[in-house]
């Protein structure tokens, strides 16, 4: 059910602290108040972290996305959440198939965030449950596009951690974008270490939905884990993509992990040999003597190569999982690397770092980081502002110093 959009005529404020003309309009029982350049704000969703809102800006006659955030730094955990979502989105955006940063503000008075990406028109989990037919080129295109984007966050030694159709979003064209890096996190080089090697760098295994969580988080708690968790999620959305269901909907930890064998059979002696874990040996134990269900059987209109390619990505055995570079080059993208893989990739980013995840750090000194990173990210979107406005010519409001091009002040 959509949710209920209720808009104030927007209410003129005085200037923020940047020198611009704000406004407030209520949104679900909340007050937004951003730039006079954002108009139009209607609710399109809410969630644990804030209101997304759509709006129309006024300088680029497109529409987007505003995220408002309140408080921007209740706890530690929230401030790193916010401050990976606006670093990544920052340095990573320049992806095709990763969402876009446009612009983020901070009301401090307040202890508002306000963060502005591109607005797209649908996300995946409503298209597989919707009765919008998906022919296999559309599968393929779906997934080329997927991992492309999480290419990039490999490459950048990112691992985002919660990969799911609802994290996808698309446009009409079918155009991909990863969102939601609030669970994103650096994966740290250890000596020697290749993209397939542990490190002795433990992280939390209390992330990535459920449904789309591989068994090794659920089955080794010390948290050492590769990239390869993101290609078990992939794996996860490509077959909800192919059935138009969630595989594995289990409904806690020991039906999800009963679900995942009852398809993908018993684990050998030798593959949970690692598993140091008693409680986790015994129900391994418990799980013997399970086979493997044959994927064309659960996918019967699924082409031999989607289905070598599912086969490939949902292994039980993290190093034995297809990379995110080898699921590229599967056979099942010959069709569209003609067309598709001309296109070159944005280069590896430069002074991407999450020092503060390993060091203790207080909420304090967490929100003046992320008071950095808006002033620096208000900059960067500033100059490419001025630059758009410098391309078209304009003239200033004899009485208010605006840009006649805009319509906002400049």
């Amino acid at each position: 059910m959509a949710l209920q959009q209720w808009e104030s005529v927007p209410e003129e404020r005085p200037r923020s602290d940047r020198g611009l003309r704000e406004v407030s309009y209520q949104i679900l029982g909340h007050v937004f108040t951003v730039e006079s350049r954002y108009r139009d704000l209607k609710a399109v969703g809410k969630g644990s972290y804030g209101i997304v809102c759509s709006a129309l800006d006024l300088r680029t006659e497109k529409r987007v996305a505003i995220k408002k955030i309140t408080p921007m730094a209740q706890q530690a955990v929230d401030a790193k959440h916010v401050l990976r979502e606006i670093r990544l989105m920052r340095y990573l955006g320049v992806h095709p198939n990763i969402i876009s940063l446009e612009d983020v503000a901070v009301r401090e008075f307040d202890d508002e965030l306000y963060i502005v990406m591109e607005l797209l028109d649908s996300d995946l989990h409503r298209i597989i449950q919707s009765a919008q037919p998906l022919s296999d080129a559309h599968h393929r295109y779906f997934m080329y596009q997927l991992l492309r984007g999480v290419k990039f966050l490999h490459d950048n030694r990112i691992i985002h951690r919660d990969l799911k159709p609802g994290n996808l979003l698309v446009t009409k064209s079918c155009q991909l974008r990863i969102t939601d890096f609030g669970l994103a996190r650096e994966r740290p080089l250890g000596r020697g270490a290749g993209p397939d090697e542990e490190v002795d760098d433990p992280m939390t295994e209390h992330v990535v939905t459920r449904w789309y969580r591989p068994p090794e988080l659920m089955l080794c708690p010390d948290g050492l884990y590769t990239y390869a968790v993101d290609l078990w999620s992939v794996g996860c959305i490509f077959a909800e993509l192919l059935g138009r269901a969630p595989l594995f909907p289990g409904t806690n930890f020991v039906d999800q992990l009963t679900l995942i064998f009852d398809v993908v059979g018993s684990p050998s002696q030798h593959e949970v040999a690692h598993i140091r874990n008693n409680q986790a040996r015994r129900f391994l134990d418990s799980m013997a003597g399970k086979d493997k269900q044959p994927y064309a059987a659960l996918f019967p209109q699924a082409s031999e190569q989607a289905i070598d390619l599912l086969e490939h990505l949902l292994v039980f055995d993290p190093p034995k999982r297809l990379s995110v570079a080898d699921a590229l080059d599967h056979p099942y993208f010959d069709a569209l690397r003609t067309t598709e893989g001309l296109r070159e990739d944005p280069p590896v980013a430069v002074g991407l770092e999450f020092d503060f995840e390993s060091q203790p750090m207080a909420r304090l000194q967490l929100k003046q980081l992320i008071l950095q990173e808006v002033s620096t990210c208000y900059l960067l979107c500033r100059t490419l502002m001025l630059k758009l406005c410098a391309s078209v010519p304009q003239a200033p409001h004899p009485a208010r110093g605006e840009c006649a091009t805009c319509r906002v002040q400049c």
